[in-house]
Order: structure tokens, then C-alpha cells, then sequence
């Protein structure tokens, strides 16, 4: 089978197209006919050494975590997936013709859903289901800061977040992705090339706050949110794309009476519950079309270095898509 693998990690442009052996499914795995994958920040970081995802063990490394597609084969004691089911879920070498997944971690796919649009999915949903709903738990009403808004997971949370009926503002760097947002249901959009946030926030909310703020890139926007949190608000944080190392001014967090969440998302006690949210909630919203998820390009397995190209320049908009 066709697959793209690193052999180094010196970036995006160590991906190369290799043909490699079909192996079979271990015990309580699965093994799927690739549909589509999804692209995410960790792929990237993937090429460079700096995180070792599900099923990294040594190079060469396939990439990819997450996909769609057909169960072509089961592993000893796996009962409930057979083969030629539709799923989709959390898997280990996703840009390649065949993928492995625990049968615990795939769910069924209506057959309303095409594979790209689920591939797109997991990641990003159950982030953004994860932040809203098992941590900071947004009630009807209340205003949801999503910084940035632009990529996988802050469409998806966008969305969501419009889907619980909060009042969501969303950022981004330049003026035609906040349009975007916009079209996406966000109420309010935030230039952060231009604006200043909190201040932009404050003049929003009536100087109140937001009750909820997610953090998508860590040390610089994580200031933002905490500066545009109301009392008893809720931040959760989730990416680090501008830095690990953020300040945390012990009498701002105080002072609000603010909540912070971190989300390791595979190792977190609430993963468990947020694969359920994409199960009964996502999924069915996707297929009914009040869900939109956003798929900015779709490539071959020949294109995976120039998408993390891409996404290493923020040169997108929601989701890029491997078709193999």
C-alpha cells in the first residue's frame, strides 16, 4: 500500500510517498480502507520530534490520527465492527490506503456523512466538544470567546458553540476569514491582526466579559482570554502555536474568580464522554446539516507536505483533507 512517512525530523519536507506492506490488525483492533484523513497541527509538529502521537514508535513514521472509511479487517476479540462498515474515529497511520484503530475508539458513520467531511471531525470536534460541553459547560446565552477562530478546532467550536446557543465571538488575522467566522454563525469577529481583543471583547459584552474563552495557540492568546474574562468565567486551553510558556497573573485569575482548563485530549477522564458527544451529537448534527465542518483544500498522499506547509504558514481556513 501507499503511505507517507517521515524518516527524520526536519520538518514538512521530510514526508516521502513509500509503498510498504499490508500488515494485519492486532487483538481489539481494526483495520480500514482510508476514505480521507484529517490534517492537524500535530502532524506537523510530528515532523519536527516534538510530539509523538498514537502509534509513534520509531521512524520510519506513518502519519496521520484520525480518518474515515470502510473496516476492511478485525483483530482477535473485535465483534461489534465487521467488515465493510463505514466509520470513523482516532487511528494510527491515517495518510496512507490502510489504517489501524482500537474498536473502541471508531464509531459508526451514517452513510449521509461523505468520508471527507468526517475525517475531518474527530480531532476537531471532540476538542471543541471537550472544551465547551465537559469543561466549561456553556449554558444558553452566555458569550463564548473562541481565539483564534480560524483553524480545525475553532470552526468546529464556533459552530458548537452557536449549536449550544451561546453568543460566540470569534478572531482571526485578517478580514476575510472573520467574514468567514461570521458566515459561520459567530455574532461578532475580531480582527487581531488590527484589534486589540480584550479590548474589543469588553466594548462587545458592555465591559462585562465573557463567560467563556477557549485558547487555541497558548502564550499570547491566553493572555487575551484571561483579560476578556467575566467573573466566575471559564478558560480552557488547548494549543500552544504561539508558545508554551504563558504568564499567569495570579491576581487577574483571582481577582475574576476564573476557572482554567487544560486539554491533553487522548489522556484526558473526559475523552471517554467527548467521543459520545461525536457520536450522539456531532455526527447526527453533521448529517442533519445544522453542522458545517469546514474543509479548506483536499490532497493525495503526494500533497501532505505542502498541506503541512501550509498549515505551518496559517495559510488556512478550517481543515485540510488527505484523500489517498
Amino acid at each position: 500500500m501507499k503511505a507517507a512517512r517521515i524518516y527524520d525530523y526536519s520538518g514538512a519536507t521530510a514526508v516521502r510517498l513509500d509503498e510498504i506492506e499490508v500488515l494485519q490488525p492486532g487483538p481489539g483492533e481494526v483495520r480500514i480502507r482510508v476514505g480521507a484523513a484529517g490534517i492537524n497541527n500535530s502532524d506537523l509538529q510530528t515532523t519536527y520530534g516534538t510530539y509523538r502521537g498514537y502509534g509513534h514508535k520509531e521512524l520510519p513514521h506513518i502519519l496521520g490520527q484520525e480518518a474515515a472509511g470502510e473496516v476492511d479487517a478485525v483483530g482477535l476479540g473485535v465483534k461489534e465492527l465487521i467488515p465493510g462498515m463505514r466509520v470513523v474515529g482516532r487511528v494510527r497511520g491515517a495518510f496512507a490506503e490502510m489504517a489501524f484503530g482500537l474498536a473502541s475508539e471508531l464509531l459508526p458513520l451514517a452513510n449521509e456523512v461523505s468520508f471527507a467531511v468526517a475525517a475531518s471531525l474527530p480531532i476537531a470536534y471532540l476538542t471543541a466538544g471537550m472544551a465547551l460541553i465537559h469543561k466549561a459547560n456553556v449554558q444558553h446565552g452566555e458569550w463564548v470567546l473562541v481565539h483564534p477562530g480560524s483553524g480545525g478546532v475553532g470552526t468546529a467550536a464556533v459552530q458548537l458553540a452557536q449549536l449550544l446557543g451561546g453568543r460566540v465571538i470569534a478572531t482571526a488575522g485578517n478580514q476575510v476569514k472573520v467574514q468567514r467566522l461570521l458566515e459561520l454563525g459567530a455574532l461578532q469577529g475580531i480582527d487581531y491582526s488590527v484589534q486589540d481583543v480584550a479590548s474589543e471583547v469588553r466594548r462587545i459584552t458592555d465591559n462585562s466579559g465573557v463567560q467563556v474563552a477557549l485558547d487555541g495557540a497558548g502564550k499570547v492568546t491566553f493572555a487575551h482570554c484571561l483579560e476578556a474574562i467575566a467573573n466566575n468565567g471559564r478558560i480552557v486551553s488547548y494549543g500552544t502555536t504561539t508558545g508554551m510558556d504563558a504568564a499567569l497573573p495570579i491576581g487577574k485569575l483571582l481577582g475574576r474568580n476564573a476557572t482554567v482548563y487544560g486539554i491533553a485530549l487522548w489522556y484526558n477522564n473526559d475523552y471517554q464522554s467527548s467521543l459520545g458527544t461525536l457520536r450522539d451529537l456531532v455526527i447526527p448534527a453533521v448529517a442533519q446539516g445544522k453542522l458545517q465542518p469546514t474543509i479548506d483544500e483536499i490532497v493525495g498522499l503526494e500533497g501532505v507536505s505542502g498541506a503541512l506547509l501550509r498549515m505551518e504558514n496559517r495559510d488556512l481556513m478550517g481543515k485540510i483533507i488527505v484523500v489517498p
